[in-house]
């Protein structure tokens, strides 16, 4: 005869394939189709709701619930890894049935999905946030440089995977959508450029990928006592705006 313990653990995984095969199948393909095209609007969301300080949204109590999961699951991927940390190891911080978690995400990787694209959705917000009030192309980029090597040093991995991951390490099933959502993020910058005055045939895709790639790499060298990220940002923009060469 079984044990108290192990009736447990059946029972939990049985209501693991409960959820994961009956429960939520009928809604993940519709569910997955709509999700890159929500970050938009999610971005639009936290924009508005910024405009208001001291008024926070309520959320039900499922909501709640899956706030509460993408934070805890966000702090154990980043201190165990992606591959470290299970789902079970998620509910038991959240204090969560394991069961429960497969009535808000389908996978892990759906999970991971959540977390990366909250990052991604709170760095669209402060980048437009802190560019919104300025008109002069040169301020409007360099005040976007700023908002987004800030948002990079807060050293949350949400922020930072869209910059660091190389797109191959994608989990497959969600690749689409994170590159999606780095694309959007990136057009940010594609449209500030073309504001810029620039000296004719600059190559502005080229332009693109070196200032975002120059501002990411900061995470790699940044030292608090030497630099700041607005320092940091105003350097690499000057250097880029004005070259490096002597004059003649």
């Amino acid at each position: 005869m079984a044990s108290s313990s192990e009736v447990t653990i059946i029972i939990e995984r049985v209501l693991d394939f409960y959820y994961r095969t009956i429960v939520r199948k009928s809604s993940t393909e519709k569910k997955r189709s709509s999700m890159a095209s929500t970050t938009l609007a999610k971005a639009k969301k936290a924009k508005s709701s910024n405009k208001m300080p001291g008024e926070k949204q309520k959320l039900t109590k499922g909501e709640q619930a899956r706030e509460r999961i993408i934070s805890v699951a966000e702090a154990l991927f980043n201190k165990q890894g992606f591959d470290g940390a299970s789902m079970r190891d998620i509910a038991a911080a959240a204090e969560m049935q394991p069961a429960s978690m497969y009535y808000h995400f389908d996978s892990k990787e759906e999970l991971l999905w959540a977390v990366w694209e909250k990052g991604g959705v709170e760095l669209l917000s402060r980048v437009n946030d802190a560019i919104a009030l300025k008109t002069d192309p040169w301020q409007r980029m360099e005040t976007a440089c700023i908002a987004h090597i800030t948002g990079l040093l807060d050293w949350r991995r949400a922020n930072q995977v869209l910059f660091v991951m190389p797109p191959w390490h994608y989990p497959e099933s969600i690749k689409a959508r994170v590159i999606s959502l780095r694309d959007e993020y990136e057009k940010i910058f594609t449209d500030l450029i073309e504001e810029l005055p620039l000296r004719p045939k600059v190559d502005k895709r080229y332009l693109r990928l070196t200032l975002i790639g120059a501002l990411s790499w900061s995470l790699f060298w940044y030292k608090k006592d030497r630099d700041t990220p607005a320092s940091i940002a105003r350097q690499i923009l000057v250097m880029l705006r004005t070259g490096v060469d002597k004059p003649s």
